[in-house]
C-alpha cells in the first residue's frame, strides 16, 4: 500500500491550543519527505495524480468529495478536487476529520445528495472511508505529502504556528488578505515544493 498524505489546515479550525497541530506535525516532519504547499487544495491535484498510490488520507475538516449525478458536471475546486484523482477507480478515499459535528451534522460535507462515504460509487471512487481523529494513520506507508493553506477556511493563525513556519508560508496569509481586500483573486498563486529541515 502506498498513501499519499493530504493535509488541509482547516483541520485545525476549532483548536484553541497549537499542541494537538504541532504534535502531529512533528510526525509529518519525522518522514523526511517533501511537502508540496499550496495555497488551496485543489492546487495539489497534480501532485497527488504523479504520485502512483493506491490510498489517499484526507486530512481535512470537510471531506472534499462531491456526489456525481446523472447529467451534472461537478465544477473543480476545493471541494470537489477528490473526484478528479486519476488513481481513484482502484484506490481508497480516506476522510480524517477532527470533530463529530463534521460527520454527523454534515457541515463537513462536500456533497449535495448521496453521500459517497455510504456508496462510494457516486465519486467514482473504488473504496472511501471516514475516521475521526488521526489515531492510526499508516504513516510506514506515506509516500507523499501535501499541505494547504485554506486561508478562507483556517481558524486561529497563532494554533498553526509551527507548520507555518517551519514549511516557511507566513506570508502566504498576509498577501491572500492583502490580495483579497484589494479585490483579486489569491487563487491564482502557484503551488511550490518545500522541503522542510527538521
Amino acid at each position: 500500500m502506498k498513501a499519499y498524505l493530504s493535509i488541509d489546515l482547516d483541520y485545525w479550525r476549532r483548536q484553541e491550543t497549537p499542541l494537538s497541530c504541532a504534535g502531529f506535525f512533528r510526525r509529518v516532519w519525522s518522514l523526511g519527505l517533501p511537502i508540496y504547499v499550496a495555497m488551496y487544495h485543489h492546487h495539489l491535484l497534480p501532485h497527488i495524480n504523479g504520485n502512483d498510490c493506491d490510498v489517499l488520507i484526507n486530512v481535512d475538516y470537510h471531506s472534499d468529495l462531491a456526489d456525481l449525478e446523472k447529467g451534472r458536471v461537478v465544477e473543480f475546486n476545493e471541494g470537489t478536487w477528490g473526484n478528479f484523482i486519476d488513481w481513484r477507480y482502484k484506490g481508497t478515499f480516506i476522510w480524517r476529520y477532527p470533530l463529530p459535528e463534521c460527520l454527523h451534522t454534515g457541515v463537513g460535507y462536500c456533497h449535495e445528495e448521496q453521500n459517497p462515504f455510504v456508496d462510494p460509487r457516486v465519486a467514482r471512487w473504488e473504496r472511501t472511508k471516514e475516521r475521526l481523529g488521526l489515531y492510526g494513520i499508516p504513516w510506514q506507508n506515506i509516500a507523499a505529502v501535501g499541505v494547504c493553506l485554506s486561508p478562507d477556511w483556517i481558524g486561529r493563525v497563532d494554533v498553526l504556528a509551527e507548520p507555518l513556519t517551519k514549511l516557511r508560508v507566513n506570508h502566504w496569509l498576509t498577501d491572500h488578505y492583502r490580495k483579497t481586500n484589494c479585490g483579486r483573486d489569491p487563487r491564482r498563486r502557484q503551488p511550490k515544493f518545500v522541503r522542510v529541515k527538521v
